[in-house]
């Protein structure tokens, strides 16, 4: 089923446009794209919303029906042609199942893309059907699937018509560290040891064979996907909105105590037990706070932690907050400190450096790639002790050299200026769509 609203898509040229000057015609596939959710469903939407912001692009998104609630009363409503599909039919009881195999909706996130693949394949199929009229005519100059951003969920698109299509940004496959293998029992992660089975599912081969280009969002996933006949582009998914995030103009000092921030869920990969172990035996520390947003099933025994070592005055745990309230928190702040040993997006950190701070992270996965040597102090991956002190050292390093956090806050803020705004990541891909057209548009 279809159900279409939105604007009016503006006249389409009677010809493929490739020139700087063109307006270019888009089809966007975005299955989860919601500004009242968070992680990839608030991604998609961002990465949607900068796209229908640019006067050089005629935008027509196709998303899932559950997403029409929150995106009725939205602007973007008025920027994009909006079509919504209802293959609740197969993605409800998908989605039921994966709860229950999971065990609740906290982990098991391998589990949850595997029963997701199905329904996504539908989402595609009626979504093909509906505009296959428009496509044949060729009244879109390129089709983009901006989400899901698992690598392992094909899109059969590439195969139905001779429209360009590029896919992505793509993310996903990190494993777990190998010191750290028993959280990814924990984390319910049994079924990742087949993950390459999935390159065996249908479409897997004929998307990264045939799709005019791909957009990957971490260097791991680079590497680990097939090659093709489509350039390869690197641009992180996650990126900063400056009305939500307002950019700060320098580094706060303390009015008080130093104060550390983290964000994230309460899972047993984040960390968070190895911030308030060191901030529990440093002197150099003992002065400090640390505010830990978020919340989840690890919770009592953080607060367990806080109790046994005494922290309660010094440690604060306010839950979820939403955007304004969770900048205001981070602009309050002094360093953003972010241990996670598996995160293969990060976009806490963008949002912690916009607010000019230096960032304490692990170099693994998302966040590594994110923070520089100059905006923040990235972590070796080891085993949990050499990390914990690792992670000490790091946190003294910072209390006790306010200049290096001047510094390092005014080169995160930079950082986020030029790669990390979603205008910049829409100036960014706007630059593929021509390249991929122009491309295509050569005989080989």
């Amino acid at each position: 089923m279809m159900i279409k609203t939105g604007a009016d898509p503006s006249p389409a040229s009677q010809s493929s446009a490739i020139s700087n000057s063109s307006r270019l015609r888009i089809l966007l596939l975005a299955e989860p794209c919601n500004p009242t959710w968070s992680s990839v469903p608030l991604v998609g939407y961002n990465i949607v919303r900068a796209l229908a912001n640019r006067k050089d692009l005629d935008i027509t998104l196709a998303t899932h029906i559950r997403n029409r609630s929150a995106l009725e009363n939205d602007p973007l409503m008025g920027l994009a042609d909006i079509h919504f599909i209802d293959n609740d039919w197969l993605a409800s009881p998908a989605y039921q199942l994966s709860r229950f195999l999971r065990g609740g909706s906290g982990s098991g996130w391998t589990i949850n893309t595997a029963m997701a693949y199905p329904s996504y394949i539908a989402f595609e199929w009626q979504t093909f059907r509906h505009f296959s009229q428009e496509i044949n005519q060729g009244e879109f100059d390129l089709i983009h699937r901006v989400t899901p951003v698992s690598p392992v969920i094909c899109s059969p698109m590439v195969r139905w018509t001779k429209t360009p299509v590029i896919i992505g940004p793509i993310n996903g496959g990190l494993p777990w560290p190998r010191e750290f293998d028993e959280l990814r029992r924990r984390e319910k992660e049994w079924l990742l040891p087949f993950r390459k089975v999935s390159r065996l599912l249908p479409y897997f081969s004929s998307m990264y064979r045939h799709a005019a280009a791909i957009i990957y969002a971490s260097k791991h996933t680079g590497m680990e996907i097939p090659k093709g006949k489509g350039k390869r582009y690197w641009v992180p998914e996650n990126g900063v909105d400056p009305e939500r995030f307002p950019l700060a103009e320098r580094w706060r000092p303390p009015q008080g105590p130093f104060q550390f921030i983290s964000v994230g869920r309460f899972a047993a990969g984040k960390g968070f037990n190895m911030i308030l172990e060191v901030l529990s035996r440093s002197e150099v520390l003992a002065d400090c706070r640390f505010v830990l947003v978020g919340d989840g099933e690890e919770r009592f025994k953080l607060e367990a932690i806080i109790k046994e070592k005494g922290l309660q005055g010094r440690v604060e745990l306010p839950g979820w907050l939403d955007q304004p309230t969770l900048a205001a928190k981070l602009h309050a702040s002094q360093a953003f400190v972010f241990p996670s040993v598996k995160e293969f997006g990060g976009g806490v950190v963008m949002e912690a450096m916009s607010a000019a701070l230096p960032s304490i992270v692990s170099d693994y996965g998302g966040p590594g790639e994110t923070v520089t040597a100059e905006s923040g102090i990235k972590l070796r991956m080891a085993n949990r002790e050499y990390l914990t002190k690792s992670l000490q050292e790091a946190m003294e390093k910072l209390v006790q050299h306010p200049e290096l956090c001047a510094q390092m806050g005014k080169a995160a803020v930079d950082r986020v200026k030029t790669e990390f705004l979603w205008s910049a990541k829409a100036e960014k891909l706007v630059a593929i769509y021509r390249e991929t057209l122009v491309s295509a548009a050569t005989p080989s």
